[in-house]
Formats: C-alpha cells, structure tokens, sequence
C-alpha cells in the first residue's frame, strides 16, 4: 500500500486527560510517523503511514476513559515525510474552542502509589497523573497548559520533569504533576495560628472540627460519630437543621447505615464522585447521631475523592462529617486567608495547602429517582462538561442568568451551552460578587463572549437588575416557560409539549406567585392550560419560614364555619397576637398574595401535620414531610402490610375538585384539607396521612394530564418538586399505569439549577 499523509483533528473533552500519549503510543504500534499536539481548537495529528484507516478508527474506538470527542475529522495532505512520530508543543490562538474536563476523582493507580512506601509519591497530598486530579478548578485560561493553571508557581523538579515529559508514563502532561520536593505544601494550624505537626488525624480522633481544604474550596470536618462534635458543628455554622454530608471510608462501610442499589454504588465510585442522597436503613438506633440529618430518613453519602481525604481515612474512624464552608447563605470559602478569617470561632484546626483554587466549585449532590440520577446540584465532576444540541444553533453568543435561588448561570454558542458550577442563593452581596467573578472567569474557559442576555421575569431579583444594566439586547422570561424549555432543550425537542411544573415561587403573567403549573409550549411560547388554585400567601416568599402560618391561612380561606371551629387544637403553637395578625390580613388583604404553589402546599401540609413549623433551610418542610411519608411505606413494606393504595382510592386518597375558569382547568383541595383535618383530629398516624397526600397529589398531576389530552406523551416534569423521591415515583408509576411517556430533566436539575438553559432557548428564538 502506498505510504500517504493525513491531517486529523479531535474536539472535545481531549487535553489534560492522556489523549496524546494515547495517539502517541498507538502511532507508534501501527508505524506512523508524524507529530500530535494541543491546539485551541482540540487535538491536531499529522499522520503518515500505510495503516491510516485503521489508526483513524482505533483513536476513535478507544480513546482514553476520560476523553469525550464531540467531532472528528480526517483530511488527506500532502507527505512531509517524517521519520518518527513525536509529540510537539500547544499551538494557542486567539479564538480557542476546547472543552475543559471536569476534577476528577483520584484513580486506582495513584491510590496504589500513594500507599506503596517505597514510591515517591508514597503519602503525597497532591498526587494525580493523566487519568485523574484537579481540572477546571485550577484552570486559568485555554489552552489547558500547566502555565495557564494555578500550578504554574511550581517548578517541576527533575525527576517530575522526566515523568512528565516521557509518552509512555501516565503522567506525561498531567499538568499538575508534581512530588514532595516540588509541589504544593500541607500545613496544620490550630486556631492560635500554630503550626502543628500531621494532617489532623488525631484532632478529628478526638472531637476536634477542622477546616479542610479540598479540591473546589473548603470543608468543614469532623468525626461523624462524635455526637458532641457534631453538635458543636451544627451550633457553631448556625445551621438550623440542614443535613451535613457524610464522608465514608468504603462502600461496604456505608451499607452497614444506607441502603445502596447498583446503580447508586455506580454513582458513588464514579469519577465524578458526588454526593449520592441514600435511604437510611431502619433502625430503631443508628449508629450517627441524630444531629448528622435531624427529621430525615436519608444521608448524603460521598466517597475520598482526592489524596488528601485518603490521608484522613488513616484514622480509627469510618465516617466523617464532609460539609461546605461557608457562612449561612453566604457563598462557599475557597482561599486560605477567608478560611483563617472566616471560621475562627467555628473550627478548632486548619488544614491548609498553597495550591490555589481558581474555580471555587462545591461537591454535587444526586439522587436516584425512579431508576434516572436527579442533580440537586450540579458542580464538581460535572462542569464544565457542555450540553450538546445537535437541532438547534444559537446565532449570537448568549447568557441565561438563570434564578435567585440555587443559581447557575449558562453561555451558549453555536450548539453547544455550557452551565456554570452551582452559585448559591443570590440574596446577599457576597454571593452576587461571586456570580460577577464566575461568570467573568467561565467566559474565558468556554471562549463565549455573550452580546445578548435572558433573565427571569421577577422584577426584586438581584440578577434582574443586573441584566437590565446590561448594554446587550435582552429578554425576560417566565419562571415555569424556562423549567419547561430546559428539559425539552435537554432532550433536543422543539415541538411544543404539555409540561408539569411543580415548585416554591416564579411570578406569574398575571403578577400572582406561580408554581402548580400545567403548561404547554415550546421554546417560541405557552400556554397556561392548568394550575392549583390561588390561595392567600401571608407574607410572601417571606411567609414560607413559618409554614403553620400558611397552614392556617389556607384552611381560614377553604373551610367552612363550622369545620374551621373543629380546627382549634392545630393553632396551639400560634399566639393570640398572631392568630389576630393573620385574621386582619386575611380580612384585609394586605402582605397577603395569591399563589398557586405546589412548594406551599407541601409546607402547609407539613405543618399542619406538626412535621416542621418553622423552616432553617429551603424546602426543609416538604422534604421532612417527604420522609414521615416514606418511613411509613417503609414500615408498611417491613410488616409485610403494603397496600397497592393507588388502586384503593376509598382507603388511599384523598378528594379534590377540577374545575374549569376561562378555559383553563384549576384543581381545587377544599375537600383534601377537609379529610385531612378529619384525619389528624381522629388520631390518623401523621406518616399514613402524609403518604395519602402524595398519592393524592400524584393522581392529581396524572388526571389533569388525561384531562389536557396528553394521552401517550410525552409530559415534562420539572421544578424542584420533583427531587422529592417518594411523590415523582408515584407520578412514575401513574404514567407508566397510562401508557405515558415522561420526560425529566437528565444533566440538570429539575429546580432552579436548571433555569439559566430553558432562559437562554426562549431568547434565542426571539432574539
């Protein structure tokens, strides 16, 4: 065969993850002659040789674990004639078009060396090589050099120079490479500022709270059996009753306290290593304090993801408390000065390094909901990975702002959009500093410039001001119009689609607070064909931290007379003053607005039932009425008593009401809270109620579906309602029972950490 010469390009997930050792050693095997290098466009190969075909296939077929090319392209050139194959410095341009991997979590073979005494990497914080170790967090600039990462103030050593330039070792080009003699350095101090000897082992052995830094920003530890610890954490972080995620030291240690199928032990043991949400086995007794996650039937689990947390393990415990360090509703710490500033009066110890953190990215957060991984955030592991979109072109470069709670941002160009890491609630100053600094730092690693921006319709939120001081062209949208866009875009579908959206608060067209919304559209516009009736919301979103408050305005509003007389005994823990507040703004209408929220509904319910009456974190009602559901189907499962309730609706469900109002049809609960106040004043065991109402509500969603004509589908789900496991797994099985095809959200979250990429396909189309 004649000798002939190709040029061959690779976009995609292809630098900082061994792709060009890879290309490098399969040249080598098939007799290929020619060079590879990092360009700002991806992966560029000169290729020659007789076996070109079958070279352009292999690099196809098996690119390394952590590649992910997104184009592949192959041209004939002409021949250079060169005698070997090398591999050649990055090329940087202006206009670079590369994707960044994700952190990824510490390989198999760098555990090895880490444990292995007599390597040089024996014990080492900061091992990493090719196939894992920091990425975005530590990038700087594109192309994904080491010059260009937070590690260019260290120098490699000699020894490190020759693994890092030798194709065959693993960590050739690992751009943070680096030993003990050249690299970043440990330090412990306590909080006098004395420097102690070790990684803090034994101050976390004996009760001690340490500051750690990690890989993304700061954790906040100690040893999660430790009640006391665990207590002083939770006092001391003025953390209400948010649960702390937990780090295991296996996966066998945590089946002994969660149960774990398949597919979650998958998740837990990926690369991307998050915080994987586990059912509690139960117990009468748990070996973690109640303290760890008070009122809730499941942990937050996550595995050792770098050196360090290994190091840590080395320790005669088996769990440890692994939560963000931030200050309550501020955004996460990522430098050591903050840290050292920050948490005095918090942690007894610091564990500090001088490798800088350029993307402060907290640990994402997923759950199994009906055999499909459901983010509750989305950050380290995952982004900056893109959304590919193979039937739609964004024209202009353009910005989502995204939401004020649990805010992402989202840049999109071309057919591809790029969702920020988790941001946090846009509430105070510091927290929209830090949107300013993300999305100016993001622009550089995914090279998009926006010159027209998207925004929520809400006119008090931070990020709308900010968007209407933009000089960009710009477009508000919808609250529920982006949920539902968000997933069609996700599942590359244009055609308009019936969708259920579900959650706490989005203004509404008509100035009301949204959020039980039957919509059906697409990216160019919706309809409203259906929502839970408005209700009186004393207080606004501001109302939502004392749902006994909206519990009582809503059955002053739904019952009559006589049945509200019966409820006299639920208003114990309301004073007198308040009961007579409420009635005035019930009789007057003053700070009391009208909401169609599923978010709220849930929390009335919550209190009513005396789960949760007064809130310290967002959504803590529904989700610890969520679990008073599930430990009664779970009790119902252990007495071998389950009930197919669904098919009983005498037993099982409650009553409501579908009406129609101006065309649209409205779902009325006047008769679900008049049974269900039946229920709690004839002793109905609170788990057995709360379980009906999530029947009920998923019977509901299911029936005004039929009733809007989706017969086979497809029905988007989305909104943050539906991360609750026990409710959309019921909405699940009605769907499947109907024949129904459902699509959710699959790379985002269902809440408001998807918002920002159905904003940006709205304003795409318009503008």
């Amino acid at each position: 065969m004649k000798k002939q010469a190709r040029a061959i390009y690779f976009n995609g997930i292809v630098q900082g993850v061994g792709f060009r050792p890879f290309v490098f050693k399969l040249a080598e095997e098939l007799d290929i002659n020619g060079w590879v290098n990092n360009s700002s466009h991806g992966v560029s190969i000169h290729a020659e040789g007789d076996n070109l075909d079958l070279f352009y296939h292999r690099l196809l077929q098996e690119a390394p674990p952590l590649a992910h090319i997104v184009t592949a392209r192959s041209e004939k050139i002409e021949l250079a004639n060169f005698g070997t194959f090398e591999i050649v410095e990055s090329e940087g341009e202006d206009n670079a078009d590369v994707l960044i991997s994700p952190d990824v979590a510490t390989c198999s073979d760098c555990l090895k060396d880490l444990a292995d005494s007599k390597n040089r990497y024996y014990r080492f914080p900061f091992t990493n090589c090719t196939n894992c170790g920091p990425r975005y967090t530590i990038i700087r600039d594109v192309p994904y050099d080491r010059a260009l990462t937070t590690m260019s103030k260290f120098p490699m050593c000699d020894l490190c120079t020759v693994d890092y330039k030798n194709p065959r070792d693993r960590r050739f080009h690992a751009q943070p490479v680096a030993c003990e003699t050249c690299g970043p350095k440990v330090r412990l101090y306590d909080n006098q500022g004395r420097l102690l000897s070790g990684i803090g082992v034994d101050q976390l052995a004996q009760g001690g709270i340490m500051a750690v830094k990690g890989l993304g920003g700061f954790h906040l530890v100690c040893d999660a059996r430790n009640a006391g610890a665990v207590r002083r954490l939770r006092e001391r972080k003025e953390r209400g009753a948010k649960p702390f995620a937990v780090m295991v030291r296996s996966v066998d240690k945590a089946s002994y306290e969660v149960n774990i199928s398949a597919k979650e032990e998958e998740l837990l043991r990926s690369s991307a290593a998050p915080i994987v949400i586990l059912e509690r086995i139960p117990a009468l007794t748990y070996s973690l304090p109640e303290d760890i996650a008070p009122g809730i039937h499941t942990l937050g689990i996550i595995l050792p993801y770098t050196p360090i947390h290994h190091l840590l393990f080395e320790g005669p415990y088996d769990f440890l408390v692994m939560t963000s360090a931030n200050l309550s509703g501020r955004p996460l710490i990522y430098s050591n000065e903050e840290a050292l500033e920050a948490l005095q009066g918090i942690s007894d110890y610091f564990l500090l390094h001088d490798r800088d953190i350029y993307h402060p990215c907290d640990d994402s957060v997923v759950q199994v909901i009906g055999d499909e991984t459901v983010f509750f955030r989305r950050a380290r592991g995952y982004v900056p990975q893109p959304i590919l979109m193979p039937t739609i072109e964004f024209k202009t470069p353009l910005l989502g702002v995204g939401g004020e709670l649990k805010n992402t941002f989202c840049l999109a160009s071309g057919q591809r959009a790029f969702v920020s890491q988790y941001i946090g609630d846009m509430e105070g100053y510091e927290n929209l500093q830090r949107f300013h600094q993300e999305l100016a730092s993001f622009q550089r690693v995914v090279n998009i410039k926006p010159k027209a921006l998207a925004y929520d319709k809400h006119p008090n939120y931070q990020l709308t001001r900010f968007a209407l001081e933009q000089p960009w062209p710009k477009h508000s949208v919808q609250h529920h119009h982006a949920h539902l866009v968000s997933v069609l875009g996700e599942w590359d579908r244009t055609e308009p689609t019936l969708g259920v959206i579900c959650d706490g608060t989005g203004f509404g067209e008509d100035q009301c607070i949204w959020g039980f919304e039957f919509l059906y559209g697409n990216s160019l516009g919706y309809e409203r064909r259906a929502h839970l009736e408005y209700l009186g919301l004393p207080g606004g979103d501001g109302g939502a931290k004392q749902p006994l408050r909206i519990g009582y305005a809503y059955l002053k509003t739904l019952l009559s007379r006589e049945t509200w007389k019966t409820t006299e005994s639920l208003w114990s823990t309301l004073s007198s003053l308040e009961r007579q507040i409420l009635d005035r703004q019930l009789e007057t209408g003053v700070q009391v607005f009208r909401t169609s929220s599923a978010g709220r509904l849930f929390d009335a319910v919550s209190a009513l039932l005396g789960v949760c009456r007064m809130v310290t974190y967002e959504g803590q009602a529904a989700i610890e009425l969520e679990s008073v559901g599930t430990r009664f189907l779970q009790h119902q499962r252990q007495e071998g008593l389950e009930r197919n309730m669904s098919n009983n609706h005498s037993l099982a469900l409650y009553s409501y009401d579908v009406r129609q109002e101006n065309g649209v049809l409205i779902l009325g609960v006047r008769t679900l809270f008049e049974e269900l106040v039946r229920d709690i004043l004839q002793g109905v065991s609170r788990g057995e109620i709360a379980y009906r109402f999530h029947l009920t509500m998923a019977e509901a969603i299911v029936d005004l579906a039929l009733r809007l004509g989706v017969r086979t589908g497809p029905l988007v789900l989305s909104g943050g309602v539906f991360q609750n496991k026990l409710l959309t797994e019921a909405v699940l099985r009605n769907c499947q029972t109907q024949e129904i095809k459902v699509l959710r959200s699959r790379v985002l979250p269902p809440g408001d950490g998807g918002l920002a990429l159905g904003q940006l396909l709205i304003a795409n189309e318009v503008l």
